[in-house]
């Protein structure tokens, strides 16, 4: 076992409860997410949703940190927790039988598909993800993604890939990925952002798309907000599990 091992114990159980304060810090945007800007996942958490489920605002908050805790940790959601779960499920299946309300399908046009500053967008990128004192990083491209990675040593002295990729040829959405490959199927494999910005707890919720929760490229050739914006959340994220002791 190595130092840093020994000094914070187990790594699955050091990985799991640091996975699951960057959840509660960015949904809070405490710690290493104080000051950024972006959406928190709470934003889903409104008075017309708590009205419709019979819950407070405050519930739905801890219910929508909860149930992405727990996928992370390993734990199992509180029994509480999974009753406002169903509740808000079922206040958005019973809203989308009123106004009629169907997810809008994706239309992959050649104008949305199309991004005539990849150039200057790969330029930006290679200089903030250089930012990042990644150990080794590398760029691909293969004509629908535009990918940059990486490779840190965590806190526990195990190599971690990370990886953002421009989805360029589905209208560029932006990903974002932390992979622990050192572990075993059911153990913390992988670290998203859609994850921590809930995508799959709202989908499962049948909440309607919300695009203020999506970092998409845009097409410009002077403004990179979305891609510094996802920089600054890794950035974070690093802080968390890069090691804290030399």
């Amino acid at each position: 076992m190595n130092k840093l091992s020994q000094i914070f114990g187990d790594p699955k159980q050091g990985l799991r409860d640091i996975l699951a304060r960057i959840i509660r810090d960015f949904d809070s945007k405490s710690g290493a997410f104080a000051g950024l800007k972006y959406n928190s996942p709470w934003i889903r958490a409104t008075e017309d949703w708590a009205e419709r489920s019979g819950h407070t605002v405050e519930e739905l908050c801890e219910m929508i940190s909860q149930c992405r805790i727990s996928v992370r940790s390993g734990n199992p959601t509180n029994p509480p927790i999974i009753q406002i779960f169903e509740d808000l499920r079922s206040a958005a299946e019973e809203w989308r039988t009123e106004t009629g309300y169907s997810d809008p399908p994706i239309q992959l046009t050649p104008e949305l598909t199309k991004f005539p500053n990849r150039k200057e967008l790969k330029a930006h990128t290679l200089k903030v993800w250089s930012s990042l004192g990644l150990a080794r990083q590398w760029h691909s491209y293969d004509a629908k993604d535009l990918r940059f990675c990486g490779i840190f040593e965590d806190r526990f002295g195990h190599n971690v890939t990370v990886r953002m990729t421009f989805k360029l040829g589905y209208g560029g959405a932006i990903r974002l990925d932390f992979h622990f490959s050192y572990y075993a199927d059911g153990e913390p494999t992988f670290f998203e952002l859609g994850g921590l910005s809930g995508e799959a707890l709202f989908h499962a919720l049948r909440l309607p798309r919300h695009p203020e929760l999506e970092w998409i490229a845009s097409k410009s050739k002077t403004n990179f907000d979305a891609v510094d914006g996802v920089i600054a959340i890794t950035r974070a994220i690093l802080t968390y599990l890069k090691p804290t002791i030399q």
